[in-house]
């Protein structure tokens, strides 16, 4: 490749990349719903013709990743019938998706009447129908109970929408108008996208583009190799468990052996626990991705993520297992969990090796979805709890960042401000804040967890808790202590204060009632004993931890004035550290 070419592949490949975030920009900005609006649960991307992906937007990790296997689901069922105008519709675990919620809206890219790219964007929806509104079943036994299926299906031609099929879907749903206006968003993000590649295409020429392509997933099929060339050789074990199902209480297991081999690696998640009964369980479609994420995040960041750096990671998950079910099973809560405990797996097993390139744990997502009739405007409405998102684990050389939810969605989520809930939800903020004690201590500790308490007002509503996390803590690493689990509390006039499991099934709450959570800390990397001291005085004066916390974790000596130098030297060598 000439230099000029080298030059013009750098040129396009941030093109690419600068188009799938003008699409998200766009998506962000046209949507009604406060999850695509102020959540930021979206991604967005380019595939080229065969569904292999080449750039994508740096939003939500588990969703990204998938938008190539909805393209491959499409081309699967459509294939030479793909035509310039078409735009179609998945959201089917089994085929080419990740859970129900997640809605991937996909459009060919034509030039010169060859197809070139498709463009992709996947969102989270707030409700897709099911028994249970907000689509959160802790109850499901099987995807029927979770929402309404949509395989690889065509939605639009160059002659327009195809409204029988959106309404057959809208109108599955509790909220068919708002459903309705944000397919539209996606569907425009999409064009916007289309356009861009057009002129890609039209300022560059067809066959100069395809070349540069094949050349930019070669090139991160080359770069991934060389990192894992690199990497320590062998196999190394990890495993992490969730908290349960929501009806068996015994932990489930995610086992990952990941070998190192030359210049490939296999992870393996044999020896993973069966599949269960409830919707803890994730598709083949959100295993990969949530193995691509965690093995990568122990390479380099370097690798571009798209379809090249994925080439030659291989996976073994056993039919049936909790990592792979038999069609039918339930996965609604598998992008967050057990998605996250499959990064964390790999990212145990690879710590063995490498602990300095990974993290402590991240915190699990635990909240509440409600849902009524809103009394201020009579429209039904289904709200989810953003504001109290798990926080991260610490790493070498840095301390983790507060409100990163969980690691399958990396800080992808964003918390909305408390005025919009209150805006779009009848709904009150008592406390909103960062807690003390809450963060795994360490040379570089976790964040804490956070604290949000809200009250439901204007008519009665009902809500159903999910998660995971209020058993097990994330993970310290190299010394570094566990942080915190997930708590709550639902106070009621009828009831009083009661603790709620992770995975309860719907319940009326009165107006007045009100709901409290906080949220995981991260856990901690290397030996607290090591950490400066006056990083913990900090620590302390913003209250993050207490002195009492100060001086059992990590052996120094405070008060409000300072650090008891001599104190804490005194301690710290009776601990001989």
């Amino acid at each position: 490749m000439s230099i000029d070419d080298v030059i013009l592949k750098s040129v396009i490949a941030h093109r690419l990349d600068t188009i799938s975030k003008e699409m998200g920009v766009a998506l962000e900005r046209s949507s009604r719903s406060p999850i695509f609006a102020e959540a930021c649960d979206f991604a967005c991307g380019v595939t080229n013709h065969k569904g292999e992906l080449i750039s994508q937007l740096n939003g939500i990790p588990i969703l990204a990743a998938a938008g190539a296997f909805s393209v491959q689901a499409i081309i699967e069922k459509y294939g030479e019938e793909i035509k310039d105008g078409d735009v179609f519709i998945i959201n089917d675990p089994y085929w080419g998706g990740n859970h129900l919620p997640d809605i991937g809206i996909i459009t060919p890219v034509f030039y010169e009447e060859e197809l070139v790219f498709f463009t992709v964007s996947r969102a989270h929806h707030g409700d897709i129908g099911g028994s249970v509104a907000g689509s959160y079943n802790t109850k499901a036994t099987e995807i029927f109970q979770e929402g309404i299926r949509i395989p690889p299906t065509k939605m639009a031609t160059k002659d327009g929408i195809i409204y029988e099929v959106l309404d057959l879907i809208t109108y599955n749903t509790r909220n068919p108008n708002m459903m309705r206006s944000d397919f539209y968003a996606q569907m425009g993000a999409n064009k916007i996208g289309k356009n861009r590649l057009i002129s890609l295409l039209e300022k560059y020429g067809l066959e100069k583009v395809k070349e540069i392509l094949v050349s930019i997933l070669k090139s991160a099929e080359e770069l991934a190799k060389s990192e894992i060339a690199k990497f320590p050789q062998g196999t190394y074990i990890g495993e992490e468990w969730l908290d349960d199902d929501g009806f068996q209480e015994e932990p489930i297991k995610i086992k990952a052996s990941v070998t190192f081999n030359g210049d490939e690696v296999l992870i393996d998640f044999t020896g993973s626990d069966e599949q269960v009964t409830g919707f803890v369980n994730c598709g083949l479609v959100t295993t990969k991705c949530a193995s691509y994420i965690g093995l990568l995040w122990a390479l380099s960041p370097e690798i571009p993520r798209n379809s090249g750096g994925f080439r030659p990671i291989n996976i073994i998950a056993p039919k049936g297992s909790i990592i792979n079910p038999h069609e039918g099973a339930p996965v609604t809560m598998s992008t967050l969990h057990c998605a996250s405990e499959i990064i964390a797996a790999i990212l145990k097993a690879c710590a063995k090796a490498v602990p300095e390139r990974i993290p402590a744990g991240f915190g699990r997502y635990l909240g509440p979805s409600f849902y009524g009739t809103d009394p201020r405007n009579e429209k039904y409405y289904v709200g989810f709890t953003f504001c109290s998102l798990g926080s991260g684990g610490g790493k070498c050389g840095q301390d983790g960042y507060p409100y990163m939810a969980a690691f399958s969605n990396y800080g992808g989520v964003q918390a909305p401000n408390n005025e919009s809930n209150e805006i779009q939800y009848p709904v009150l903020t008592l406390n909103h804040h960062l807690v003390t004690d809450t963060a795994g201590s360490g040379e570089y500790r976790g964040a804490p967890g956070v604290k949000y308490e809200y009250q439901f007002y204007g008519h009665d509503q009902s809500i159903v808790m999910w998660g995971d996390g209020m058993k097990i803590a994330p993970y310290g690493l190299e010394g570094g202590k566990l942080g915190s689990t997930n708590k709550n509390s639902l106070t009621t006039k009828k009831n009083g204060s009661e603790v709620l499991p992770s995975k309860t099934a719907p319940r009326r709450i009165d107006s007045g009632d009100s709901i409290l959570i906080i949220s995981s800390g991260g856990g901690g990397w290397g030996d607290p004993y090591k950490r400066e001291r006056e990083k913990v005085y900090e620590d302390f004066i913003n209250g993050y931890i207490s002195q009492e916390k100060a001086e059992k974790d990590y052996g120094v000596v405070l008060s409000h004035a300072g650090v008891n130098i001599e104190k804490t030297r005194k301690l710290r060598n009776v601990e001989g550290k």
